[in-house]
């Protein structure tokens, strides 16, 4: 549903960066009415006055508060769920890549990507997320692939930052196509709601040859990569099997380290390391949940730069699971590795990253910022205000209390709302690809 003008009265509003998009992390709780014109917040303030012919709604103290940003997300994994366990047992993280992920991503087709792609986002989307990071690998679907990826995340009606996963493990012929596909991507004409950046697995799955060509494709288009590093110990492990140098220094040395790289996992991580991508600048994204369930081990955040966020790996769609999740796991030993102030810097860093990619204010719910928010039930049990605002979204919030998505000044989600695709259709691709897996 799309509205010229709304003003929206008696909302309890949370938001954590003012503007103006270089601004030190600022959150604030008041209550306040909003006006949404366009795709735009262009008025804030208490008892605004309604202008001829706009909808206005009293939403009574409601919370709302911007749309969740998911930093690395894989949507190609939504119809796993439920998949066959593997026929050989995992006993390392390269046997889980090898007999789960890489057999997945070999029985997708186009409309499996596309049915992925837009069940997965409507999955994110319901519990508040209006911007996925995705991650993408298709690799006997690899031509047009992220068309589908971008079809579908705008069927569920959010925004998307999309790339390919460029890996050698097909050989060059296959490696080329995926290269193709990043260059297409990035150089078409794409909806305001999506930008793109260059995908690449991991080290250990890139040979130097590989690694030049980024260097030259980044070069050629200015921008950064998106790439898992150092989850678990297998990257560094191969690279040294391989008489490569270790993950880190190989992106260095190629380049790859820049302010608009995205770097997922960072899990085995030296403190040298730690020192060299704070200050190269590129952004770390964590992925707690599923380092757990793929038993990686515990990435230090708390050594984690403050160009650092969240995000979910294609484990689901559910940020608040994810930051609660990794700050009760840190908990559970004791002193936490990821307190309060790291939580606050690390939950934030996702809409600071957001703003470099869009160039738009996101994480800010006053003028000019762009109209992506939630609102949340009225039953809200305890109440919400500046100063605890992170306890909240740590022990009070959950995805059962949100009424209504809102990106780009469309409502794009009200609770009960029938999903934009065929639940039986996704079932049959999934029985499809798990039928594909199971004669790899």
């Amino acid at each position: 549903m799309k509205n010229k003008s709304i003003l929206i009265r008696n909302a309890n509003v949370l938001d954590y960066l003012p503007t103006e998009m270089d601004a030190q992390p600022a959150p604030r709780v008041e209550l306040t009415d909003l006006r949404i014109s366009g795709d735009k917040i262009v008025a804030r303030g208490q008892n605004l006055e309604a202008i001829e012919g706009e909808e206005v709604r009293d939403i009574n103290g409601r919370t709302i508060m911007p749309g969740l940003i998911n930093g690395h997300h894989h949507l190609y994994s939504t119809l796993a769920p439920g998949m066959p366990a593997p026929k050989n047992t995992p006993r390392s993280f390269q046997d889980v890549l090898t007999e789960i992920w890489w057999k997945l991503d070999r029985c997708l087709d186009h409309k499996a990507v596309y049915k992925s792609a837009v069940a997965g986002a409507w999955d994110a989307m319901r519990c508040g997320t209006t911007m996925i990071f995705d991650h993408h690998s298709s690799l006997t679907c690899v031509s047009n692939s992220l068309d589908e990826i971008e079809r579908g995340i705008s069927e569920a009606g959010i925004r998307g930052c999309l790339c390919y996963e460029i890996t050698d493990r097909g050989g060059l012929g296959s490696r080329d196509t995926t290269l193709d596909e990043n260059r297409r991507y990035f150089t078409k004409d794409r909806s305001s709601n999506f930008r793109a950046i260059i995908g690449a697995h991991a080290g250990f799955t890139l040979e130097d040859r590989t690694l030049v060509r980024l260097q030259e494709l980044t070069s050629e288009l200015d921008c950064g990569i998106h790439i898992h590093l150092a989850e678990g110990t297998t990257d560094r492990d191969i690279c040294i099997e391989r008489g490569w140098e270790d993950p880190v220094s190989r992106l260095d040395k190629y380049g790859l380290l820049r302010p608009d790289t995205i770097l997922a996992h960072c899990v085995d991580i030296t403190d040298a390391e730690m020192a060299l991508l704070d200050e190269r600048g590129s952004w770390l994204v964590h992925n707690g949940r599923s380092n757990m369930n793929n038993s990686v081990g515990r990435a230090p955040v708390n050594k984690f730069p403050a160009r650092s966020c969240f995000g979910t790996d294609g484990l689901d769609g559910n940020m608040w699971g994810e930051l609660r999740s990794t700050f009760y796991r840190g908990n559970e030993a004791g002193e936490g590795e990821l307190g309060l102030r790291k939580a606050s810097e690390m939950w934030i860093g996702g809409y600071q990253m957001a703003r470099e990619f869009f160039g738009e204010a996101f994480g800010s719910l006053d003028v000019g910022a762009p109209a992506d928010f939630l609102i949340c039930n009225e039953d809200q049990k305890t109440p919400l205000h500046s100063d605890n605002w992170l306890g909240m979204l740590l022990f009070a919030f959950h995805p059962w209390d949100i009424l209504e998505v809102w990106c780009g000044g469309n409502k794009t989600y009200r609770r009960g709302d029938k999903a934009p695709f065929d639940g039986k259709l996704c079932r049959d691709a999934a029985q499809r690809i798990w039928d594909g897996m199971e004669k790899l």
